[in-house]
């Protein structure tokens, strides 16, 4: 086992921290699958508004690749399809038969036997493959491509994320299932823990190389561990996944049932109960507040304030949803003075905050971006919180240029929104860092 420190980075010391409890959440009204969080995909419905479905039936697949489904999470109505422009499915949502005292049923699904092409097109056909994730380019993993290894990562540094060792409790013969069904995709298993940290099931886990990282955030992201551990070579690509998407790999392998609920935790400032829940996948975030929308003038967040998407108080979580934030919206707050005060309340990793003076406060942060857009001053903050041996403001200019070539040269490939997330924050220029890596990613598999 190795151990790896991570010194550059920054760890956000955020109010509203999880609490290492898993509860169960109350049944959801209703789920909902949306497409936009399968980039690339083409999708085409099997269902119709009005059927009922079982847990673990298809409701949708990929036209370019029709072994590969997405399962109704719920045994219930479908209540609504919406399509967008030329018919494209935007989103299906199915009301909850058992909130409302329905017996759950469960549809058949493939067992995970065979070789190891018979076993990919089990797992797409329980409706499991999205759960893998490939680098480079960050999305759903291509099966026409041999990984050189599968990292499960067992950690997230991420403020007030989910704790990967919470939400895999009493899961211990799942994960080793889950393992034994990766190895037969690849020989190379690296497992991720956080290091001198209790891993409770993750540790003793057989198949797998364990290594363990220290420091700030960005230490418990994969793109991070890849860095690290094996760096890619050009045409060499890996897998990621969760450990606890390992775990619903492993429930799948044993029951041969569809994975439906996931541990999802609750962090932020905003929220009224903080802790990690049992919830069923892709169910209303007002599950998780005791089926209320939640109090006040909030922003919901499908993820972490530095890696996540907006939802509505009426909004799902998202397929592979780990973490629910929910802090302060902000509307109409005003600073006095502004900047010209010593700011000894808020959150910075700019030494002319005052922040750093207490580094064990808790902050209370808001929605708000406490200033506007400009060009990129070359400041060297971007590059003092990341780990990864490359230069991320030369990379964006190349990218902002429509140089794909350069972009590739400056480590495009070894990057994914995540990785840059804390760019964004430190960057006093309020650019989306995340959002030109992704802009270059896609340049990138376009000319590719």
């Amino acid at each position: 086992m190795t151990t790896y420190t991570i010194k550059k980075g920054y760890d956000l010391r955020l109010a509203g921290k999880p609490e290492p409890v898993l509860a169960d959440a109350a049944e959801p009204a209703r789920v909902c699958l949306q497409t936009a969080e399968f980039p690339g995909i083409k999708p085409k419905v099997l269902v119709k508004e009005g059927d009922m479905v079982a847990t673990g039936q298809p409701l949708f697949l990929d036209k370019t690749d029709r072994d590969l489904v997405w399962c109704s999470p719920v045994t219930g109505k479908v209540a609504r399809i919406d399509f967008g422009e030329r018919r494209f499915l935007l989103r299906l949502v199915i009301d909850n038969a058992v909130a409302t005292g329905g017996k759950e049923e469960f549809a058949a699904l493939p067992k995970p036997a065979g070789d190891r092409e018979a076993l990919i097109k089990a797992i797409k056909g329980a409706g499991l493959w999205p759960l893998f994730r490939q680098r480079p380019v960050g999305k759903m993993a291509n099966s026409g491509k041999t990984p050189v290894a599968i990292y499960v990562n067992g950690m997230d540094t991420a403020p007030n994320a989910a704790d990967p060792v919470v939400a895999t409790k009493g899961q211990k013969d799942a994960l080793q299932a889950g393992i034994d069904l990766l190895k037969k995709l690849c020989p190379t298993i690296y497992l991720t823990l956080r290091a001198g940290a209790d891993a409770g099931d993750l540790r003793g886990l057989s198949g797998v190389t364990t290594h363990e990282f220290a420091g700030p955030h960005p230490a418990g992201l994969v793109g991070t561990h890849i860095s690290r551990i094996q760096p890619l070579k050009p045409g060499e690509v890996c897998w990621t996944l969760a450990a606890q998407d390992v775990a619903r790999l492993g429930e799948w392998a044993k029951t041969g049932r569809y994975p439906a609920k996931v541990a999802v935790a609750v962090g932020g400032s905003a929220a009224n109960s903080r802790k990690h829940f049992r919830v069923r996948q892709s169910g209303s975030v007002a599950a998780l507040n005791g089926g209320k929308p939640f109090e006040g003038d909030v922003r919901v967040i499908n993820g972490t304030v530095l890696h996540g998407d907006v939802v509505g108080q009426d909004g799902c979580l998202g397929f592979s949803n780990k973490t629910l934030t929910v802090i302060p919206e902000g509307t109409g707050a005003r600073d006095l003075f502004g900047w010209a005060l010593p700011q000894f309340g808020k959150l910075s990793w700019h030494r002319s905050v005052f922040s750093w003076l207490a580094p064990k406060k808790e902050y209370v942060v808001d929605a708000r971006l406490n200033g506007g857009h400009r060009p990129i001053v070359n400041i060297g903050a971007w590059e003092g919180v990341m780990p990864l041996d490359i230069v991320p403001s030369y990379l964006v200019r190349a990218i902002q240029a429509n140089d794909v070539e350069e972009a590739v040269k400056l480590g495009l490939l070894e990057v994914t929104e995540e990785d840059v997330a804390l760019c964004t924050f430190v960057d006093p220029c309020k650019i989306d860092v995340g959002q030109v890596i992704r802009q270059g990613l896609d340049m990138y598999e376009k000319e590719g």
